[in-house]
């Protein structure tokens, strides 16, 4: 059942015209819901492969975790560029010298401040992360263990990345530490970001920052400005900036406008029309809790693939097509070339539009580029598209992907056409 369908949603609905409705509904339709279980096996999967696929020589030294937080910065008056905000090294006292102490322990839960419930479930997660893989991940060490133990890899891990402001901030107070800058000079240590999911301008803002992280995302997160194309986009903007009483940031903080919720909460780059009870209005997600909505979470991401292939695909029975690993690759394969026929052009946007994981996309784009399915720009060739249509007609049957190994044949290319 749609979120627009369900009891959770009735009260939010009833506050829109007749003719506002249908907006509305596709809005809460197009969240992407994210349960505990999915967050917490996503992150696991890439900690894993990074803790795995790392250099010789690196891959017995442990990792350092820490959850994202804000960091302490300063406003201050500069000479060349005026009004600047300065971040401080992420250990206080120590931006000049060798850095010493045993740091900040991790946020702790606090279920009623929605402020920390995302960073306090990531700790969580963190802390438990290093039971299972003890001795080779430390919990938010300070200098003196990160020293002693000669950590590979600082981690900064998040459910989501909306403006990423944030982490960018938190990436600068660990520059800021002039120890840690040193050991990235003499490539002792390196840098992560490891999200569930994130907006592809959040995921560029990161990359920008002067420590060159690595930045890992499970999926792409759906925007308003991606999820909609068209009419119904023009529909879905006006729907924001009307409710709640035209607010100030209609698509949420740094203008995001994220379409993604979490069983913790909602963040605030999404649209306020969905979180904000502001004169009157009723939320979907009273003060961005998702408690209400936990039972409406798919149980696992085959659920949401399945209703995404239902959508785009027309196809009825998407879960008994998804059980069966070919054809699997076959809607994975239909949704990719869809969405780059609908203008998606990069991994990311893509991502976002289909509801794949960023490494299926990934994937999927390289086996179509081999297959001449898709150029280098991530636009359909004539055959691509021909051989689009050709799926679409033959939803049944399953189609055959080349691998590097093996060089791309397929007779439907000698047909005649």
């Amino acid at each position: 059942m749609r979120l627009s369908q369900t009891d959770f949603s009735r009260h939010w609905l009833a506050q829109f015209s007749e003719a506002e409705r249908p907006a509305a509904s596709q809005l809460a339709d197009a969240l992407m819901l994210v349960s505990h279980d999915a967050l917490y096996r996503g992150l696991r999967r890439l900690l894993d492969e990074l803790a795995t696929h790392r250099d010789e020589g690196a891959q017995e030294l442990p990792l350092a975790l820490f959850a994202e937080r804000a960091v302490e910065a300063r406003d201050i008056e500069d000479q060349d560029y005026g009004h600047v905000r300065k971040v401080l090294p992420f250990f206080p006292g120590t931006d000049e010298g060798r850095a010493t102490g045993a740091g900040m322990p991790p946020i702790v839960v606090n279920p009623d401040d929605q402020e920390v419930g995302s960073e306090g479930a990531i700790a969580n997660f963190i802390t438990g992360y290093e039971r299972l893989r003890r001795g080779r991940v430390l919990s938010h060490p300070g200098p003196d263990a990160m020293r002693t133990r000669r950590v590979s890899h600082i981690v900064i891990v998040t459910d989501f990345i909306g403006s990423g402001k944030r982490v960018w901030e938190m990436l600068e107070a660990f520059w800021r530490v002039a120890t840690i800058r040193s050991w990235h000079s003499y490539g002792f240590v390196r840098f992560v970001v490891v999200a569930y999911s994130g907006t592809e301008d959040g995921l560029e803002h990161i990359r920008s920052h002067r420590s060159r992280p690595n930045v890992r995302v499970v999926h792409a997160c759906p925007t308003v400005f991606t999820a909609f194309a068209g009419a119904e986009r023009d529909a879905i903007e006006t729907l924001c900036r009307t409710h709640p009483h035209k607010s100030r940031d209609p698509f949420g903080f740094g203008g995001a406008g994220a379409l993604i919720a979490f069983s913790h909460g909602i963040p605030n780059n999404a649209p306020p029309i969905l979180h904000r009870n502001r004169k009157g209005w009723v939320p979907l997600f009273f003060n961005r809790s998702a408690l209400g909505a936990d039972q409406h979470f798919p149980a696992a991401n085959a659920d949401a693939l399945a209703d995404r292939a239902r959508e785009v695909l027309q196809i009825r029975a998407a879960k008994r097509f998804l059980s069966n690993p070919a054809r699997r690759q076959w809607v994975e394969t239909m949704l990719v070339l869809t969405a780059l026929k609908d203008g998606s052009r990069t991994a990311v946007s893509v991502s976002a539009r289909t509801r794949l994981p960023l490494t299926t996309v990934e994937q999927v784009l390289r086996f179509t580029r081999i297959a001449d399915w898709t150029s280098a720009r991530n636009t359909l060739t004539v055959l691509g598209r021909r051989e689009l249509r050709r799926l679409q007609s033959r939803r049944a049957r399953t189609i055959v992907l080349p691998t590097e190994d093996i060089p791309y044949y397929y007779p439907s290319q000698l047909r005649a056409r």
